[in-house]
């Protein structure tokens, strides 16, 4: 990636170190708790391995290096978000002003940064921050590879893929769409018979190897957790539909549908077709867009999964409506809506980073927004009141143990009742088994619970409910002290 840094010696470059400088200032002062998935994150990265439950483990990894530097608060574990959703964005204006001009990569990086999926992946820390990072950066080296033909940058793209497939299984799609570009450009086909791609394929599998190895010791969970995604759960005829209208929710409606218009235009002129930038943006963007929307029939298509795929899809956005062909109004026309579409998404940008400071000036539904950022503190203060010195911490949920594990003074490892299979990286860790003949505290959803593992016990005895009302929804907490835990059906195996 010659040129990019500096690239950045620009307004686009200023544009993306004040982001990067506003949302780091965010982070320190809001003081937002962690949601239940990034307590669960950061809880993996107190014991790293080469693979978690349902993720490799490059987001723990990342956690782990910050916390180790910056402390184990919200801070150290939000900055590597910040850090890898605006590196994301500087690899977009990167490749549009490589591909085409700065002008196209600074709208591009635009759009990107828009809306408010793009505004939350600036400062929560899950694993799609990384990967947006890695499969932009994977974009810059694949093309580079395409134009050099140099082993090295097929190395460098082996070596982006392997990250990136350490970091989500999303990543798997990346060396499919390649090869369907190459096969698709006649200038580009001969590569297909060249072993560099492969070499490049390969470089991401050895990099892979390790959580392949940690899969196959632990039962293939991960394999097994990714393809409950794709199993059937009816027919949904209304399922495009909505998978379609969230899209348009996550990136903004005008980017949306102006990016729905651009697509159909490429696909009705051969002239554009025929130009292997525009095509290897294609390629990235619509291809595997109109792929996850069958998907949408069969199944529930969480709003986030496609969202690596708009990296492309962007460039292509920018670059057709301001270099475009266009007859005279309609190219202006074009570029208002698509002027209109971006402060859009920069206002809903603004209103999120707003939201938290001042939840009272929003719609209640917009507030409820804040219910995961919300009430663990208050939760863990009312469960440590009545904690005795080293007592275990149990729950039947991994969101309750992830909080409590942050938020509770010594931040203690918390376990988890097993139901006969694995539920959660808490069932995979050593656990129960271990802990015989010592009291625990329960945190138990309903009171059927309570007699349901009462067996494991001497004896239980109810110490109270917490109850909150936060922004209109309300979590309700029972909890509950175990004397000498006894062995019973639900320590599970304590496999390690």
């Amino acid at each position: 990636m010659k040129g990019l840094f500096s690239s950045l010696y620009s307004a686009a470059g200023l544009v993306l170190l004040a982001l990067l400088a506003a949302r780091l200032t965010f982070i320190q002062q809001i003081g937002l708790e962690l949601t239940p998935d990034e307590a669960y994150y950061w809880d993996w990265s107190r014991t790293l391995a080469w693979g978690y439950y349902s993720k490799p483990p490059l987001v723990a990894w990342l956690i782990h290096i910050f916390t180790l530097k910056l402390g184990h608060t919200e801070y150290g574990v939000r900055v590597p978000a910040a850090l890898s959703h605006t590196f994301y964005l500087t690899l977009v204006y990167y490749l549009g002003q490589r591909l085409f001009d700065r002008r196209v990569g600074l709208w591009a990086a635009l759009a990107a940064a828009a809306g408010p999926l793009s505004a939350v992946y600036g400062f929560v820390m899950t694993i799609d921050p990384p990967l947006f990072a890695l499969w932009a950066a994977a974009l810059c080296f694949a093309w580079q590879a395409s134009e050099t033909q140099k082993t090295s940058d097929f190395l460098k793209l082996g070596l982006t893929l392997g990250l990136g497939l350490l970091t989500k299984q999303t990543m798997v799609a990346f060396p499919v769409l390649y090869l369907l570009w190459l096969w698709w450009t006649p200038e580009k086909r001969p590569l297909l018979r060249s072993p560099k791609p492969y070499l490049a394929f390969f470089t991401a599998f050895l990099l892979f190897l390790p959580n392949l190895w940690w899969n196959a010791t632990h039962g293939w969970i991960t394999f097994r957790h990714t393809e409950e995604h794709f199993q059937r759960q009816g027919i949904f005829l209304s399922g495009p539909i909505k998978f379609l209208l969230e899209q348009a929710g996550v990136i903004t409606p005008v980017i949306f549908f102006l990016l729905l218009y651009v697509f159909a235009v490429f696909v009705s002129r051969p002239k554009l077709r025929q130009n292997p930038k525009l095509s290897f943006l294609f390629a990235f963007s619509a291809v595997p867009l109109a792929l996850v929307l069958p998907l949408s029939l069969l199944r529930q298509v969480n709003a986030n999964w496609p969202h690596p795929f708009y990296a492309a899809g962007f460039i292509l956005l920018s670059a057709l409506i301001l270099r475009g062909n266009w007859p005279a109004t309609k190219g202006a026309l074009l570029r208002k809506v698509f002027l209109l579409g971006v402060l859009l998404g920069m206002f809903v940008m603004v209103a999120v980073y707003q939201l938290p400071r001042t939840p009272e000036k929003f719609p209640p539904k917009v507030q409820r927004l804040l219910y995961k950022f919300s009430g663990w503190k208050d939760l863990a203060r009312w469960v440590a009141f009545h904690r005795k010195k080293n007592e275990i911490l149990i729950t039947t949920r991994r969101d309750y143990a992830a909080e409590m594990a942050f938020y509770l003074p010594g931040k203690p490892r918390p376990y988890t009742f097993w139901e006969g299979y694995p539920r959660s990286q808490y069932d995979i860790w050593d656990g129960l088994p271990q802990r015989i003949g010592e009291d625990a505290l329960l945190l138990l959803k309903r009171t059927a619970q309570a007699a349901r593992y009462g067996v494991c016990f001497e004896k239980m005895e109810y110490l109270g409910k917490w109850e909150r009302n936060i922004y209109g929804k309300t979590r309700r907490i029972l909890l509950y002290r175990g004397q000498k835990l006894k062995i019973c059906p639900y320590l599970g195996p304590g496999n390690g």
